[in-house]
């Protein structure tokens, strides 16, 4: 989820700078809505497998599976989604903007390098 969650904050801040059209903008609302959507539906899933079996059992492991998977399949359509709104050559020159302003490159930076600590450096909180 954490990684879901920042990559939709990129996906809005672009989407911002490029000055997308709400038609655009709707898209990509929909695409992150049924991604994070599968996300908390997985670990719905996740969580009710682990309540009825508290053992290990393949086909518990495999329900478990089905519902990553869904997650994985929403979260490819949508990338190809976002492909499809952001691959032009507005997004270059935002990019060329951010890369090319010594302030703008440090900032985006400092961002990525906290994205980072967030999803592998904060532990995750266990039940």
């Amino acid at each position: 989820m954490r990684i879901h969650a920042i990559a939709c904050g990129y996906v809005l801040f672009f989407a911002l700078k490029m000055g997308l059209d709400r038609v655009e903008l709707a898209c990509l609302f929909i695409a992150m809505g049924l991604v994070i959507g599968a996300e908390a539906m997985n670990t719905a899933v996740e969580k009710l497998c682990d309540h009825v079996c508290r053992e290990r059992n393949p086909e518990i492991g495999r329900v478990k599976d089905l519902a990553a998977g869904a997650v994985l399949l929403c979260a490819i359509f949508a990338a190809l989604a976002g492909g499809a709104v952001f691959l032009r050559p507005e997004l270059w020159a935002v990019v060329m903007d951010i890369v090319g302003t010594g302030w703008k490159a440090g900032a985006f930076g400092a961002s990525a390098v906290v994205s980072l600590v967030l999803v592998f450096g904060v532990p995750l909180k266990r039940e």
